[in-house]
């Protein structure tokens, strides 16, 4: 019998909450239709037979103080020469997208970003810093609809949240960042003004005021996503 991480379970019950707002069926019948697509009869039986296995320690956001404000200071000689990426030589921002275990684990990871970039006293985020380039690429933009399927979590470049590429991408390719958010749960939280599912208008290193704007929609996508 194969065994799940916490995380996969999880992702199982969002994706069956979601089928069953979409579809109006129970959330019982919902949760025994994803069991049935896992080879499981009922979802009982999948947790009874499918305990979770060992799931390695989850990534999160981490930085002191003074780092942030460090990595809110331009960098000197930043230089636009790497083929097929944003970042400028100079300034690192790897990619992370293959560390998120599903929307909400990106969206938690960007909380923690802005929360932490919030503590800093002197909020003024420098053009070319290394915190103006993760903001781009590390947090969510928005939700992007992913023909038939649902919507893709998305950054500023339209790429996969986490992803640095000026290439075009396959958003299918990238299913643990796809959900299925109904068009009456988007409008929890999408910017009013930009447009159903995207999370700012403002951008969010632009002043103090857009960055809590915005943190207050990524907890309220956050509560969508539970």
């Amino acid at each position: 019998m194969p065994t799940f991480t916490s995380t996969q379970l999880q992702q199982f019950k969002l994706e069956a909450k979601n089928k069953s707002r979409a579809t109006g069926i129970p959330r019982r019948q919902a949760l025994d239709e994803r069991a049935h697509a896992l080879g499981f009869s009922n979802w009982a039986l999948l947790m009874k037979n499918a305990s979770p296995g060992d799931e390695p320690p989850r990534f999160k956001f981490s930085r002191s103080d003074d780092d942030m404000r460090a990595a809110l200071r331009k960098v000197a000689g930043a230089v636009y020469s790497i083929s097929g990426r944003n970042v400028p030589a100079g300034i690192d921002v790897p990619d992370i997208w293959d560390k998120f275990t599903a929307p909400s684990h990106a969206v938690e990871f960007a909380i923690d970003y802005l929360t932490t970039i919030l503590n800093v006293p002197r909020f003024k985020v420098g053009f070319n810093s290394k915190a103006f380039w993760e903001m781009r690429l590390w947090l969510p933009y928005g939700l992007q609809n992913v023909g038939g399927i649902g919507q893709i979590l998305v950054n500023r470049y339209y790429k996969p949240v986490g992803l640095d590429s000026k290439e075009w991408v396959k958003y299918e390719e990238y299913p643990r960042l796809m959900t299925n958010v109904t068009a009456d749960a988007m409008k929890l939280f999408s910017h009013s003004e930009t447009g159903q599912g995207h999370l700012y208008g403002l951008s969010p290193w632009r002043s103090r005021k857009a960055a809590q704007d915005y943190l207050g929609r990524l907890q309220a996508l956050r509560s969508v996503l539970r």
